[in-house]
């Protein structure tokens, strides 16, 4: 099998695993929203926040550190490294739920407690999700497939129980979500172990080199969550379980972009790491592509999601659910802003330049506690959105300015020409076919413009596939 077949074989199985695992989660979503009720829902949302912000301390930055430095290692040195990251990671983990479980019995709990500890005693599992890159480093990328598999099958146990009883409590519910964790990383662990033979001798200098590139990258992503998951804690407060619930729904239904663009931007860390030490050209020219691409797909779907944001809605969550709209329609200009800033981390990171995250991601959480105090008092979902696109603009503008300066301009002005062309298209085909109904004029309109961009060479998808094949092929060839 050639380079190239093996490559897309490769990316395939990784898709399908993640396309079940995050499919099956959705699927979990759907039914605990529908079944349990708007109320219940909230409170699952609100455990979901701080098994995000537990996960975030827990990684501390270090899972891009880990696809970062294994790609500059090859065997025994590689070997060590990876040894050394796991020690590091077990520590980190018992530290932080230690921590979690504190915050747990101390913090407004929306009624949830009892899940708050089960999510904090679980946070090794939960915290777990660093074997991908592991695979893809050592060239075994398809192992992937299997610990995502187990986890969406156990997901969907978990479904077919909330099926079953849909009146058990956010305890059990999140025992459940935890255990499911549990068998993606029993089974990662397992194929680790098979494949790839870390050496566990501690290493002092090794863990402190860890250490200093993952800190300002583990405080940036420590505050980005906190940022970005404060209106969670805000609006549940201020406004309870059953308008988080709404507004969740509306985040819910964006996860599947922010899923893409994580699969998206995941493997441009180790080829960026080793081509801006070799062709800094080369490295701009694939970052701009990736830019662009990421412009091409969420600009239409800012433009395309306030058309049906009510029918979207009720269709997936129910009518109970349409207060979500509004909060979707803001909140899916923040799709945009996440894929620019995730590509954007993936280039300040393989260039080496992270020391700017100690102040952008603080600053982010000040502006987030300035805009929800200011905003969700009054204006509740939709003030908690304008709040959250607030201050991911705020971090992404000082994170880019640091990948201006030290890098270069991700923007190529003509193809962000093509771009505002076609989503002009795109405005005027929505409002001729405004006459036809919302759900026609969207899926019309947006057919019109991917016929365009795809044509036109302004979605450029054959491409980012084409520069991922061939940086692949380049790093299996062997040096000289």
């Amino acid at each position: 099998m050639t380079d190239r077949h093996q490559f897309a074989a490769n990316v395939l199985a990784q898709g399908l695993a993640r396309v079940l695992s995050i499919a099956a989660n959705l699927a979990l979503i759907l039914v605990v929203a529908r079944l349990m009720g708007t109320e219940v829902f909230g409170r699952f949302s609100y455990v979901l926040a701080f098994i995000t912000v537990g996960a975030t301390l827990a990684d501390l930055g270090t899972t891009a550190v880990l696809a970062h430095g294994l790609a500059l290692l090859d065997g025994s040195a590689r070997a060590h490294y990876l040894g050394n990251y796991i020690l590091m990671r077990a520590v980190l983990a018992a530290l932080v739920m230690a921590g979690c479980v504190a915050a747990a019995l101390v913090l407004p709990n929306a009624g949830a407690q009892g899940a708050l500890l089960i999510a904090a005693f679980g946070l090794p599992v939960l915290a777990s999700r660093f074997f991908e890159p592991v695979f893809q480093v050592v060239g075994r990328p398809w192992l992937s497939l299997w610990p995502n598999l187990a986890f969406g099958m156990a997901q969907l146990a978990v479904v077919a129980l909330v099926v079953a009883k849909p009146t058990m409590p956010v305890d059990m519910l999140t025992a459940l979500f935890v255990a499911s964790n549990a068998v993606y990383t029993g089974m990662a662990v397992i194929l680790m172990l098979r494949h790839v033979r870390p050496d566990w001798t501690p290493d002092r200098p090794l863990l402190a080199d860890i250490l200093k590139l993952a800190l300002p990258m583990g405080v940036g992503a420590l505050f980005t969550t906190l940022a970005i998951r404060m209106d969670v804690f805000v609006l549940e407060r201020l406004h309870g379980p059953l308008v988080l619930g709404q507004y969740s729904a509306a985040y819910r239904i964006l996860d599947l972009a922010v899923f893409f663009a994580v699969t998206l931007t995941t493997p441009l860390i180790p080829i960026l790491s080793r081509e801006i030490r070799s062709d800094r050209t080369a490295a701009l020219a694939r970052s701009r592509l990736f830019v662009q691409g990421a412009c091409a797909l969420a600009l239409p779907l800012a433009i395309v999601v306030p058309t049906v944001a009510t029918e979207l809605v009720t269709a997936i969550f129910g009518a109970p659910y349409a207060g979500a709209a509004e909060p979707l329609s803001i909140l899916v200009w923040d799709v945009l802003l996440v894929m620019l800033a995730l590509i954007g981390t993936a280039v300040n990171l393989a260039n080496g330049e992270v020391r700017h995250a100690y102040w952008v991601a603080p600053g982010g959480a000040l502006m987030a506690v300035v805009l929800n105090a200011a905003l969700v008092p009054a204006h509740g979902a939709v003030g908690a959105a304008w709040a959250a696109l607030g201050t991911q603009a705020a971090m992404l503008a000082g994170s880019q300015y640091y990948t201006f300066t030290r890098f270069g301009n991700l923007y190529a002005p003509r193809a962000i020409g093509r771009i505002a062309a076609c989503c002009a298209l795109l405005v005027a085909a929505l409002w001729l076919l405004q006459p036809l109904g919302p759900v026609w004029a969207a899926l019309l309109a947006s057919a019109a413009y991917a016929s365009v961009a795809l044509v036109s060479g302004t979605l450029p998808l054959a491409a980012m596939w084409r520069t991922l094949i061939e940086a692949r092929a380049a790093r299996r060839r062997p040096a000289g």
